[in-house]
């Protein structure tokens, strides 16, 4: 009887061996790209956050600290509150890997105007343009961010009427 149901066994499913095999390894290979597909996109996401909070943040500082258009050390500034998160540090671990001080504009524009010529009101841009996020898995093709901007207006400027 034994021997029976061995015979019966290698005739049923010798054409079928190896066949889980194949399956957990379809079904793995699918699992994985989707898992690193979902981990990429939050790394991309998350990129993508950090931008626009460093522009917020630095144009948050330039209404308060920058004069006018031609203020190059507080622009800056700005750059660097940007890229590294504080305006005094010029160097060291940037907050996004890759975000250089070239793909930052910084603009002031004034908007009013006293009747001496000194400007009230400003409009005061920080934009990101042209930053390539780079995936980790080395067959993906790199992203070109979206550029973002953010503008704030100041407020009087200490101007009396």
């Amino acid at each position: 009887m034994k021997q029976a149901n061995r015979r019966f066994n290698r005739l049923n499913l010798g054409g079928e061996r190896g066949q889980s095999l194949v399956e957990m390894a379809l079904v793995s290979l699918l699992f994985l790209f989707l898992l690193f597909g979902i981990l990429e996109f939050g790394r991309a996401l998350w990129t993508y956050n950090t931008i626009v909070n460093g522009t917020r943040a630095g144009a948050r500082w330039g209404v308060v600290n920058l004069a006018n258009d031609g203020d190059a050390t507080n622009k800056d500034r700005v750059r660097n509150i940007v890229i590294y998160g504080y305006p005094d540090i010029a160097s060291g671990a940037k907050l996004v890997p890759g975000l250089t001080p070239a793909m930052i504009t910084v603009s002031v524009v004034p908007l009013d105007t006293d009747s001496g010529g000194s400007a009230i009101n400003q409009k005061v841009s920080v934009s990101v343009s042209g930053y390539q996020f780079r995936f980790l898995i080395p067959l993906a093709p790199s992203l070109t961010i979206p550029a973002f901007e953010t503008s704030l207006y100041t407020e009087s400027m200490g101007a009396t009427s």
